[in-house]
């Protein structure tokens, strides 16, 4: 070892020395290379040198100016020296060079803090001038990157200087962008739409969905998926194919209902543009409202909701539209066996303002009308409208303006005559949702985003009925519903490179409509005529204010560690009462190694409004009424845990499990029911808890000609209430409860012009009320005795002078008994050609392929057996959909 005093920095007469001694070493130079093993605690700089000298033949030379920070410690076993020495004067501001027999260190010079510039901007379709939502920016050198919003808008903060950032999207070719940033700086970058790309690898540590990202039971929905998914009647639907999700059932075959992780249907949030819907089922649940073509992406979080999102206990189903193309006039329409579609979309002033118009409709009415005679006449229909503008100010102004409107139409006209008795009804039965909202955004620096919305949602459903028998007229007008007016402010926050804080409020106003009757009576007796006039009315309107504020971070802790940590506060006011509610939400996400990444997440939610319903599919009588001073809101709490592979390319493995309890869940009292009469509601329904609880499987394929995924849910939701009340305080099966559930989904593309489709489904039996005995209740005639008994057979007793005998039954608890496993395969092909102007799709789909028997319901009925015609229970089941082809016709130009 070798020192020199030599003033500081003086480093031109320390390499002097050094090729003054250079001629008098030894030919046998070692190498840098060379394995080293060495152990050393709390070493100063100069044992350091000498156990190296000692071990490999060199020697150092160093001026006194290079020193320590800390002293040195290692443990290293036949390492290469190159690598000791870096392990060894990290952090400690030393370099180092190897000549042919000596190291020299150099004290380094402080670098010059490099000042951190923001830039942000907008990721568009290169020919549409669409948004891109999720689109992945990267940047190599320093290792960052992000996602685009809901509105295509980016940001992200990088070091002064040269820089490569790198844009890529699913379906999209990747682009590179270079540039020199010295100052914050907005861009828009447009990518060129390639759907030969197989795949795109998720570079981004801060996308919102997804195996990458911090939350967990967060899933896009591939658009493919929804379009291609072999459905009732050819029709694409958007929940239909959720439904194939892992922890999410379907209700009765063929319908469209969500049943999430064990809750009910009324406990998922549905969102249309961040909007919310009430109502988003067609043909009593066989349709969902969203039209394919108007929708642009779709989210479904089960596990760890965003802050942002609140009043729901299960799922948030978060729908996005389509901007509108600010270039090309393009569009399609597509004939199916039940409704026809209609899209156009284009430039009304080009690379500013934009639109999209979606239609739909069914035309069963119309195909029924030439076979209904002059006596009988009706039918239903029902068709979905979506429109939108869009307006670009600036890069850092837009404003939207979108509307939905969609009905469902069910009508009856009887009239019968003969010369002695006339009579004639005409029956209307209409409902559906009318959507309106206006949404600004604005950049108000590098790193604040902010999106305003005013919106506007109305629900209504009407039953008129006119009817005259001879000279009586009847008119009665049904009438009930829900009217939300709100508005929304959202920002977007990056302060630092590995924070993205989201904050924001929401204030809503509720008018809940329940159902009124109005009627009319006409009589005439004698030439005299009588008119009577009444209203019955379940409640009046009740109206109710609800708000919430918002907060979350989602942050690194390190390589290895990503969280996101929030909180949501509502307060809902209703009768002159306040409920609040703090809801915390917490994500972790921990990355072994880039294929190996285990997530934990704890989620509350709070539900301040109900579903009253006592139908297993969607009726438009169902009513939704809020809490009130005696109905508490309903509480959630969901722990859940899950790990995560993506070390084979193109296949993603996962598991996930979750715990959930509920508080103040309402099921109806025994004995009790609605039926489109919410009138002292509040005294037919109970509070009680609940669990939800399960473990959900899946492997998918994301990539290549096959793509698909198979999944596996064991799951289990019971309910409990007080000893005085429902099934006696016992615990009891919930009604969507099903313990298990596989899903098959397969897509391949046999050549460019077909691709085939296909998804089985499995799933263990619903639960149902059954009676196991059967009664009789005994009612004399005057002595004002009622006495009641109950017998396991069906024997009639002795039946007394003026005694009437009304049969009935006895269910032993609950939910008694679970229906039949239910199992369905779906096929479909699609068949593409390229046409001068377009393209045109012909689509032939199988429904319940093999022609499977799933019981959609069941009942008892009584069939009489000889000897003594005794009455003997059968079980009975009810199948809504055989086997049934389908097909389409689609064209694109």
């Amino acid at each position: 070892m070798i020192f020199f005093n030599f003033p500081k920095h003086s480093i031109k007469a320390c390499s002097l020395i050094l090729l003054l001694l250079i001629p008098f070493s030894v030919l046998h130079a070692q190498s840098p290379d060379m394995p080293v093993s060495l152990h050393l605690k709390e070493a100063t700089l100069k044992t350091f040198a000498a156990n190296i000298e000692k071990v490999s033949g060199y020697s150092f030379i160093y001026g006194e100016e290079v020193v320590l920070k800390r002293p040195i410690t290692l443990s290293i076993k036949k390492a290469s020296l190159q690598t000791v020495l870096k392990r060894a004067f990290a952090g400690q501001d030393i370099s180092f060079e190897f000549t042919s027999r000596h190291i020299l260190l150099r004290k380094e010079k402080p670098q010059p803090v490099k000042r951190r510039y923001t830039l942000n901007g907008y990721v568009l379709d290169s020919i549409s001038k669409e948004t891109l939502i999720g689109a992945n920016v990267y940047e190599k050198q320093n290792a960052m990157g992000t996602t685009t919003n809901p509105f295509g808008y980016f940001s992200i903060t990088l070091p002064e200087g040269n820089t490569k950032l790198n844009f890529s999207y699913i379906g999209y070719a990747s682009q590179q962008v270079d540039l020199h940033l010295c100052k914050d700086t907005l861009i828009t970058v447009c990518l060129p739409y390639d759907n030969q790309l197989e795949e795109i690898v998720i570079l981004s540590d801060k996308p919102e969905t997804g195996v990458h990202s911090s939350r967990m039971g967060a899933t896009t929905v591939p658009l493919d998926h929804i379009k291609n998914t072999p459905v009732l009647l050819s029709e694409s639907d958007v929940l239909k194919s959720i439904q194939l999700l892992p922890g999410v059932q379907g209700g009765i075959s063929g319908t469209s209902g969500l049943y999430v992780r064990g809750g009910g249907p009324d406990q998922n949030l549905y969102l249309l543009d961040g909007v919310p819907l009430y109502n988003v089922d067609h043909t009593l649940g066989f349709l969902s409202v969203f039209t394919p073509e108007a929708v642009k992406k779709v989210d479904l979080y089960k596990g760890s909701f965003p802050a942002r999102f609140g009043g729901r206990l299960s799922s948030v189903v978060d729908v996005r539209t389509n901007d509108g193309d600010m270039r090309h006039y393009h569009g399609s329409f597509t004939i199916g066996l039940l409704t026809s579609r209609f899209h156009f979309e284009g430039p009304i002033w080009k690379d500013r303002t934009s639109f999209i118009v979606s239609a739909r409709r069914s035309y069963f009415d119309l195909l029924m009308k030439p076979f209904l005679d002059d006596e009988a006449k009706g039918g239903y229909y029902l068709y979905d409208i979506n429109a939108k503008v869009n307006h670009r100010f600036s890069d850092r102004d837009r404003l939207f303006l979108s509307f939905y409107n969609g009905r469902d139409f069910l009508s009856f006209d009887n009239k019968y005559e003969d010369p002695n008795y006339t009579e004639k009804e005409k029956q209307t039965i209409h409902w559906g949702s009318t959507l309106g909202n206006i949404r600004w955004n604005h950049v108000w620096n590098s790193s604040l985003f902010n999106n305003t919305t005013l919106s506007y949602n109305r629900f209504r459903f009407r039953n008129n009925n006119d009817a005259s028998y001879m000279k009586e007229r009847y008119r009665s007008r049904y009438r009930s519903g829900i009217d939300d007016a709100g508005i929304t402010s959202d920002f977007d926050f990056h302060p630092v490179p590995s924070h993205f804080i989201k904050f924001g409020g929401k204030y809503l106003y509720h008018t809940f409509r329940p159902e009124v009757q109005h009627t009319i009576t006409h009589t005439e007796d004698k030439g005299e005529s009588k008119d009577e006039e009444f209203t019955i009315a379940g409640h009046e309107a009740v109206r109710a204010h609800e708000m919430s504020l918002y907060a979350e971070d989602d942050f690194n802790m390190g390589t290895c560690w990503k969280a996101n940590i929030g909180g949501h506060l509502s307060l809902f006011h209703v009768q002159k009462h306040t409920y609040t509610s703090i809801e915390p939400r917490l994500s972790l996400s921990y990355s072994a190694n880039p294929d190996w990444i285990f997530k934990t997440a704890y989620t509350h939610m709070t539900q301040y409004v109900h579903l009253l319903s006592s139908s297993a599919i969607s009726l438009p009588t169902d009513l939704w009424v809020p809490v009130t001073k005696n109905i508490r809101p309903m509480l959630a709490r969901q722990f859940s845990v899950g790990g995560y592979y993506s070390g084979i390319r193109g296949w993603e493995f996962s598991v996930e499990g979750y715990y959930k309890t509920l508080k103040n869940v309402l099921e109806y009292k025994d004995g009790s029911a609605l039926a489109g009469n919410s009138a002292n509601w509040e005294e037919k329904v109970e509070m009680g808890t609940g669990r939800n609880f399960g473990v959900e499987f899946m492997v998918e394929k994301k990539t290549g000609r096959t793509t698909g995924w198979i999944n596996y849910t064991l799951a289990k939701a019971d309910r409990k209430f007080s000893a005085e009340g429902i099934n006696g305080g016992k615990r009891f099966p919930y009604k969507y409860d099903r313990r298990h559930s596989v899903n098959v989904t397969v897509n391949h593309q046999l050549t460019q012009r077909i691709d085939l489709s296909a998804s089985w489904t499995f799933a263990s039996g619903n639960t149902a009320t059954l009676p196991k005995e059967q009664g009789t209740v005994i009612v004399p005639g005057s002595n004002g005795w009622l006495g009641s008994y109950y017998q396991t057979n069906t024997a009639t007793p002795g039946k007394g002078a003026n005694e009437s005998i009304f049969p009935t039954d006895y269910t032993s608890s609950r939910n008694n008994f679970r229906l039949p496993s239910s199992h369905q395969l779906n096929l479909g092909v699609n068949f593409h050609k390229k046409t001068k102007h377009g393209e045109r799709i012909w689509n032939v789909s199988l429904v319940n392929a093999y022609n499977a028997m799933n019981p959609n319901h069941v009942y008892i009925d009584y069939k009489t057996e000889t000897p003594g015609n005794q009455s003997v229970p059968v079980l009975k089941k009810l199948t809504l959909l055989p086997c049934l082809p389908s097909f389409s016709y689609t064209y694109k130009f």
